[in-house]
């Protein structure tokens, strides 16, 4: 379940840290 949360977190903070990043490895995530 830990697990779960923390990688949700890492999420969240990448797609509003990075939206390119997640934009270009997304690639229709948007």
């Amino acid at each position: 379940m830990l697990c779960v949360l923390f990688f949700f977190f890492v999420s969240v903070y990448t797609i509003t840290g990075r939206n390119a990043s997640i934009s270009n490895f997304g690639g229709g995530f948007r």
